[in-house]
């Protein structure tokens, strides 16, 4: 049924009265329903259409009364842990890579991110909805245009045109949404759009092989495995029944293989120094021995007593072993459990989200901030088999500090409005897309 004239207009009436206008689209569909329904029960009472539109009104009540009351239930709501987190982690990287430093520069970076947090955070999601298949298109020729341009650095590819400096590897950090958003334009293709996903992982993967950056590798396949899983569990792709073994093994598939790939990267030789640094501790173990010396002679709280002189690159690839050596392995953990929770809280808040697109948005960052600070911990104690891209927020390098910025602002701008984010039905440009009304 049609909403009446007069039902529209106070549907209007009562959603002017909600500030948050990002709402007010879902508020008018959900008191359209609820009088058209109200509108049926006493029409089917033997009462006239207009009876019943005017009683159905009526026992709503004063649309601005109820549009106040509706105002009150829907607000951004904000991701208050996370978001402390987040503030906490800025501000203690500021203040570490000034002690590392021991200048002011980085926190001309720092104020950077922050502006780039808050312009995640306050920023609409739809529009990378609506441009999800050009996006995912844009950073693969973009990134391809990178790798020809590039020259390699110390064994990584490197692009270099004043004033930019930029490491492919923190490509990795950008992959893992745009895939995302790949995902979510194969909404409704059945097996076809599981197929396509798979072949969608390989040019990232295939990318960050040859730049390479193998801990990159790792964290895009692990964060493209739970997405391809979560996409494949809330049937999004409309396949209809999918055998359990298929819906194991086709997630799986995606880290797994990229893991194989990562360890016949690393070989033999590397992998023996790894387990047993101190057979080669004067060449190429030596970094390890340094690490796991620094490591075993710090406290549990407090100053440890290890020389971190010799160790190169410290506030940009062991910014957290400074961080032991001044403060303990108790705060190390502490931190360390602090991002654990912080993934998993993100991770959950994306698995309730009620659009495929904040869901595929939310995993994609948490599982990129998450993994990157975890393969970067087990690289400070000594037990790095591959190089480490950055700690979030703490360790120097503008390029990840910048991007992680972003990436989490926009994933909590989904946890604080996604109550009020749907999928949308219509296709644009072939895909499926994302409509949240001003």
């Amino acid at each position: 049924m049609l909403p009446n004239e007069r039902i529209t207009e106070y549907c209007r009436q009562a959603a002017e009265q909600i500030r948050w206008k990002r709402a007010r689209p879902a508020v008018i569909r959900e008191l359209e329903q609820h009088l058209q329904d109200q509108q049926e029960t006493y029409m089917e009472q033997g009462s006239t259409q207009e009876q019943a539109v005017q009683m159905a009104i009526a026992q709503m009540g004063d649309a601005r009364e109820v549009g106040q009351a509706l105002d009150q239930a829907h607000r951004p709501q904000p991701p208050w842990f996370p978001l402390l987190v987040v503030m906490g982690l800025l501000v203690l990287g500021a203040a570490l890579q000034v002690a590392l430093g021991q200048q002011m520069a980085p926190l001309i970076s720092y104020a950077v991110a922050a502006g780039l947090f808050v312009l995640g955070y306050f920023g609409d999601i739809s529009w990378l909805g609506k441009h999800a298949m050009e996006i995912y298109l844009g950073v693969l020729v973009f990134s391809v245009a990178l790798l020809i341009g590039s020259e390699p650095m110390a064994g990584a590819a490197v692009f270099h045109l004043e004033p930019i400096h930029l490491q492919l590897c923190y490509l990795a950090l950008v992959f893992p949404s745009a895939y995302g958003l790949f995902l979510y334009g194969m909404k409704g293709l059945g097996t076809r759009g599981i197929l396509f996903s798979i072949l969608g992982y390989l040019p990232f993967a295939l990318i960050l092989m040859l730049v390479p950056a193998l801990s990159g590798l790792l964290i895009y396949s692990a964060a493209a495995g739970v997405m391809l899983a979560a996409a494949i569990r809330k049937n999004w792709f409309g396949a209809g029944q999918i055998h359990f073994v298929l819906k194991l093994a086709v997630p799986v598939l995606l880290p797994a293989g990229a893991l194989a790939a990562a360890f016949l990267s690393v070989g033999g030789t590397r992998l023996q120094v790894f387990l047993n640094p101190w057979l080669d501790a004067a060449d190429t173990g030596r970094i390890y021995c340094l690490l796991r010396d620094a490591v075993a002679q710090a406290a549990f709280w407090g100053e440890g007593r290890a020389d971190l002189s010799m160790i190169p690159a410290l506030s940009e690839n062991y910014a957290l072993l400074y961080g032991i050596q001044k403060f303990g392995l108790g705060a190390f953990a502490g931190v360390m459990l602090l991002v654990l929770a912080f993934g998993v809280f993100c991770i959950i808040g994306a698995m309730r989200q009620r659009s495929m697109l904040g869901t595929l948005l939310v995993l994609a960052a948490a599982l990129t901030v998450t993994l990157q600070a975890f393969v970067y911990a087990y690289a400070n104690l000594g037990y790095g088999l591959w190089d480490a891209l950055s700690f979030p927020f703490l360790s120097r390098g503008n390029t990840a500090l910048l991007l992680d910025a972003l990436l989490v602002g926009m994933m909590l701008s989904v946890l604080r409005t996604g109550a009020w984010v749907r999928d949308s039905e219509h296709p644009q440009r072939g895909i499926r897309i994302l409509r949240i009304e001003r």
